[in-house]
């Protein structure tokens, strides 16, 4: 626990201060978080003789965050285009040097590059939003509660083993508890944000779906690069932060939270 402790500290401080200093530092922050995620990813899959271009995924990272940040510039679409073919042309001539799987390679490049690039750079996004320093600190926030609350639940009295062939530690137990107690302990923290500042639209009742969807859908990411850790046999995507692993293992639940938030505020509320 004291590991654990310590590395959400590592790894949260730095989050909190860029999502605050919003802007360039929300922008560089995303930057360097996905990039060391994709990195990861890109050493993942290689252990099972997978090559994706890291080059390539961390183009693409990049493009996804000057794009949030600067959307006026209008360099998405046609960005991606250009990306589109590189990457192909890439596996073309991986190809004909012999690399049998390397149509492979390339879905493994486009999967990364999208799964934590295109999503991650939506934090950007949200930042932008109007209150959007309060519905970051509102919608990130609900993924540590629902991490802590499934973790603590599930050690005490979890016993029904939620998906034992993908991540062995987590129960039905955990996972219900994070579903009923998320939702109440993000409404509180809306009216923590009230006190400094947030409009009324920032409203409990907002701060309790959101703490529903998040404590029920977001473990779909954290499953998700689970399994991709089966796949390849690895227990964590890099050493980097203790008592967590690696980057990837502990954004891999805020990638599905952060699309959640970002368009149920968009499109419920704005």
């Amino acid at each position: 626990m004291r590991q654990r402790i310590l590395g959400g500290v590592l790894l949260g401080v730095p989050t909190l201060a860029a999502i605050i200093g919003g802007g360039v530092w929300t922008a560089l922050g995303t930057l360097i978080i996905g990039g060391i995620a994709l990195i990861e990813f890109d050493h993942l899959v290689a252990r099972r003789g997978h090559r994706a271009f890291g080059g390539l995924m961390l183009l693409w990272m990049l493009l996804f965050v000057v794009d949030r940040s600067l959307p006026q510039l209008g360099i998405g679409e046609p960005g991606t285009a250009i990306l589109m073919v590189v990457c192909m042309a890439w596996a073309l001539a991986r190809f004909r040097q012999g690399t049998i799987n390397a149509f492979t390679g390339f879905a493994m490049t486009i999967a990364g590059s999208f799964y934590i690039g295109w999503t991650g750079a939506h934090l950007i996004s949200i930042r932008q939003l109007p209150d959007g320093l309060f519905w970051a600190l509102t919608i990130l926030p609900s993924v540590w509660i629902a991490d802590s609350m499934a973790y603590i639940v599930g050690r005490l009295i979890g016993r029904q083993r939620l998906v034992p062939d993908i991540s062995p530690g987590k129960t039905w137990e955990g996972y219900i508890g994070a579903v009923v107690i998320t939702p109440p302990a993000v409404a509180g923290l809306t009216l923590v944000w009230h006190s400094l500042g947030a409009s009324v639209a920032v409203s409990p009742l907002h701060g309790f779906v959101i703490g529903l969807l998040v404590g029920a859908i977001s473990p779909v990411g954290d499953l998700g690069i689970s399994m991709l850790k089966r796949y390849v046999n690895a227990k964590d995507s890099s050493q980097l932060i203790p008592g967590h692993g690696g980057f990837l293992d502990r954004i891999d639940a805020a990638l599905v939270a952060i699309l959640l938030g970002y368009y149920y505020v968009t499109l419920i509320i704005y």
